[in-house]
């Protein structure tokens, strides 16, 4: 990726840098390590050091851990423009999760060695970064609550209705990345996603046609939920 788009994406798509000086975000690409991670490859591993803020500027990294007998849970999708790994920020640890590419992605590491010094005299990016990671932990709560007290069409359906409130065209949702990756988020089998997806589709509450799905009646959903 050309240097240009990447100070380009930096002020205009990641809101904790949306504020610093041109001067200062050459200062921070320069500094950063700039990483081509092909599909199916890391970017760290459970159990890695941390080296600082990771920036995704292109692609999908799917974020989880894995168990004793190897087995991965999906915790979160990253998409373009946003963070992960800010633990390695702040706590002096291994980090606690894993970050893999779903597709060939472009990722920017910005050391701490940089960044400490911008939260420490700069009061919009501590306030931003504060920002992300609040909503980080009440993100983490919701997800806590639908495992814990949700059923496996509950699950789906209010994950369809939070992505679908961002969609460009209302009731049309293309699914952000692969079904068995979702299915792990929500901590169902795919099987089991295959058969909500049908049913909702036998019931003409939705119409699914591969990633793309249209919601026919936002009613009738909620209401699908609540009985399911």
């Amino acid at each position: 990726m050309e240097i240009e788009n990447i100070k380009r994406l930096l002020k205009g798509r990641f809101t904790c840098f949306s504020s610093l000086s041109d001067d200062l975000i050459d200062l921070i690409v320069s500094c950063s390590n700039k990483l081509s991670i092909a599909r199916g490859c890391y970017v760290f591993k459970q159990g890695d050091s941390a080296h600082g803020l990771h920036i995704l500027l292109s692609g999908q990294v799917k974020l989880g851990i894995v168990s004793t007998f190897e087995n991965e849970k999906i915790l979160n999708i990253i998409s373009a423009g946003e963070s992960f790994g800010e633990t390695g920020l702040f706590l002096d640890k291994k980090l606690p999760i894993f970050a893999k590419a779903v597709v060939d992605s472009y990722v920017l590491v910005v050391p701490a060695y940089v960044i400490q010094p911008l939260l420490d005299t700069n009061k919009d990016i501590a306030r931003n970064m504060q920002d992300k990671l609040v909503i980080n932990i009440h993100e983490m709560i919701q997800t806590i609550e639908m495992l814990t007290l949700s059923s496996a069409h509950q699950r789906f359906i209010n994950y369809l209705l939070q992505i679908s409130a961002n969609a460009a065209v209302v009731g049309y949702v293309i699914l952000p990345t692969k079904k068995s990756t979702i299915a792990s988020i929500l901590n169902i089998t795919p099987e089991t996603l295959s058969r909500i997806l049908a049913n909702l589709h036998d019931s003409g509450i939705i119409k699914a046609d591969g990633e793309r799905i249209t919601i026919n009646d936002f009613v009738k959903l909620r209401q699908f939920a609540s009985e399911n």
